[in-house]
C-alpha cells in the first residue's frame, strides 16, 4: 500500500508541477490582444476666467487729397498745341478757355445740337459718334 501511495504522491507532483508550470507560462504571456489601459494623466489646473481683451479702435485714415476740379495741366495728356485751356477733372477733359470747345488726345470736340471733332480748333469738324466722344462730355449734352 505504501507503493502505491508513494505513486499517487508522484503523479500528483508530477500533475500540479505541470499545472504551476503551464499558469506560470500563462501569466508571462498575457494575451497579445488585450490593449492595456493608456495612464491617465491628471486634468489641467482650472484657471481663472480672464477678462476679454480690448480690441484697439479701428484706425480712420484721413481720405486722399482730391485733385481739384480744375488744374493747369494732366499729368498723362498733354494740353491742346494750338489754343489756351485748362484740365477739368469731373469732364475728364482740356477746356479751351474763351471758347465751348474740349480737347483731350489730339481731338477737339464742340457740341452744335450733336458732337463733331476736328484735329485744330479751326476745324474741319467732322460729325463723331457718341461712344467716341470722352465719357465726361458725353454726360454734358
Amino acid at each position: 500500500m505504501s507503493e502505491l501511495v508513494s505513486i499517487k504522491v508522484t503523479r500528483l507532483v508530477k500533475g500540479s508541477g505541470v499545472a504551476a508550470l503551464a499558469l506560470l507560462l500563462g501569466a508571462c504571456a498575457g494575451n497579445p490582444y488585450e490593449t492595456s489601459e493608456p495612464t491617465r494623466q491628471p486634468p489641467p489646473p482650472v484657471s481663472k476666467p480672464r477678462e476679454p481683451v480690448a480690441s484697439p479702435p479701428p484706425v480712420r485714415t484721413p481720405p486722399a487729397p482730391r485733385p481739384p476740379a480744375t488744374q493747369k495741366s494732366h499729368p498723362r495728356y498733354a494740353p491742346p498745341p494750338h489754343a489756351a485751356a485748362h484740365w477739368d477733372n469731373r469732364l475728364g477733359v482740356y477746356v479751351v478757355e474763351g471758347k465751348d470747345m474740349f480737347y483731350r488726345e489730339r481731338l477737339y470736340y464742340r457740341w452744335d445740337g450733336d458732337w463733331y471733332c476736328a484735329g485744330r480748333p479751326e476745324g474741319p469738324w467732322e460729325p463723331v459718334a457718341p461712344p467716341s466722344v470722352p465719357t465726361g462730355l458725353r454726360d454734358l449734352h
